[in-house]
C-alpha cells in the first residue's frame, strides 16, 4: 500500500519556493528591478513609469521643428538642475540620477550649442546646466577625410598640425627613427573615436551624441560603410546595457531612405517620434508618439501618443498622454 503524501506538508513546501528571491538569469537582473533614469520632463516621466531603464540607448527623431531636438535639450537641462537640486527629483528607491552629462558633437561647436541653450531656458536653468555639462568635440575626426579645410573647423587644430609636422620633420632629419618606425599620418577614424570615448565616459553617465543624423550620412555612402554603422550601433546598445546610464541621441526624419531609418530604429531601445498632426485647417501642433520602448507601462502591442509644448523658458512639455492599443512599433 502506497501512503499518501500529506497535503499540509506539500501545501507547506509550495510556500517556501514561493518566497524565495528572484533570481538573476545570466547576471541580469529582471525588468522589475531596474533602475531607472528620468527624462527631466516630469509631465513624460509620470506617465512612463519614472524614466527610461538604466542602461538604455535611445532615439529622438522627426521632421525640423517638430521638438526632437529640444527634448534631448531639455532632459539635459532638467537633469542637471536636478543634480544641482534646483529642481526637485522623484524620491523613489529605483529612481537613480546619471553621474555626469556628456555632450557629444560631431560638426556644431560648443559655443554655437550654449548660444541656443541660452535662448531656450531661463537664466537660472541655463547658469545650472553650464556648470554641470561637458562636450567632447570630435570635429577634426569627423572632418578628417573631407576636403574641408582646417582652419575652417579650428585654429587650434591647424597650430596643432603644424608643431606635429615639424617635430616629425626634425625626427626624420636627425634619423631619430627609420622610416619603417615613421607614425602613420592615416587618421584613426570617427567611430573608433567615438567608441574610445564611450568606452571611457560613458558608464553611469547621461551622454548625448549630437547627432546621429551627422554619422548616419557619413556613413550612408557605401553598403560597406553603412554595415560598419550598423554594427557600431548594435555594438552600442548592447555595452550600454553593462554601462548602465542614459545613450541619447537624435536623427532628422526623411533624410534617409525609409529602410536605412528602420534599421536604425532597430538598433535602440527606445524610439521617440515627433510628428505634426492638423489642428485645424491652418493650425498645426506638435505630437509625439512613444514608438519603441523597454518598458511601456500597460501596453500590450501599444504606443504612446502625447501633445507638446515648446516653451521659451523651460524647453519641451508634454501633455495628454493617450495610449494606443494595438498599434506596434
Amino acid at each position: 500500500m502506497v501512503k499518501k503524501k500529506s497535503r499540509r506538508k506539500t501545501a507547506s513546501r509550495r510556500k517556501v519556493i514561493e518566497k524565495k528571491p528572484r533570481r538573476e538569469v545570466g547576471g541580469v537582473r529582471e525588468i522589475a528591478e531596474l533602475k531607472l533614469i528620468p527624462t527631466g520632463i516630469s509631465s513624460l516621466d509620470s506617465a512612463i513609469g519614472g524614466g527610461f531603464p538604466e542602461g538604455s540607448l535611445v532615439l529622438s527623431t522627426g521632421e525640423i521643428g517638430t521638438g526632437y531636438d529640444q527634448f534631448v535639450m531639455t532632459s539635459s537641462v532638467m537633469l542637471t538642475a536636478m543634480k544641482t537640486g534646483r529642481i526637485s527629483h522623484p524620491s523613489e528607491k529605483n529612481i537613480i540620477l546619471p553621474e555626469e552629462t556628456w555632450w557629444v558633437t560631431f560638426n556644431r561647436p560648443e559655443s554655437d550649442l550654449m548660444n541656443e541653450f541660452s535662448r531656450t531656458f531661463d537664466s537660472d536653468l541655463y547658469e545650472s546646466f553650464r556648470e554641470q555639462v561637458k562636450f567632447k568635440d570630435l570635429s577634426k575626426d569627423y572632418f578628417a577625410t573631407s576636403s574641408v579645410p582646417l582652419e575652417w573647423v579650428s585654429e587650434t587644430l591647424v597650430q596643432k598640425r603644424q608643431e606635429e609636422m615639424i617635430a616629425t620633420l626634425g625626427k626624420a632629419l636627425s634619423g631619430a627613427y627609420r622610416l619603417s618606425e615613421k607614425p602613420s599620418t592615416k587618421p584613426k577614424g570617427l567611430l573608433n573615436s567615438l567608441a574610445d570615448f564611450l568606452t571611457k565616459l560613458g558608464p553611469n553617465n547621461f551622454v548625448v551624441l549630437h547627432s546621429l543624423t551627422d554619422l548616419a550620412i557619413l556613413y550612408s555612402d557605401s553598403d560597406e560603410r553603412w554595415y560598419d554603422f550598423m554594427i557600431f550601433l548594435r555594438g552600442l546598445q548592447r555595452v550600454t546595457k553593462k554601462w548602465g546610464g542614459i545613450i541619447h541621441t537624435s536623427l532628422d526624419a526623411n533624410l534617409l531612405d525609409k529602410h536605412k531609418e528602420e534599421e536604425i530604429a532597430a538598433c535602440v531601445d527606445g524610439v521617440m517620434s515627433f510628428e505634426w498632426a492638423q489642428a485645424g485647417p491652418v493650425e498645426r501642433r506638435r505630437t509625439l508618439y512613444i514608438k519603441k520602448f523597454r518598458r511601456l507601462p500597460a501596453a500590450e502591442g501599444g504606443i504612446m501618443r502625447f501633445d507638446v509644448n515648446v516653451s521659451s523658458s523651460v524647453g519641451l512639455q508634454v501633455i495628454k498622454p493617450e495610449l494606443i492599443v494595438g498599434l506596434k512599433a
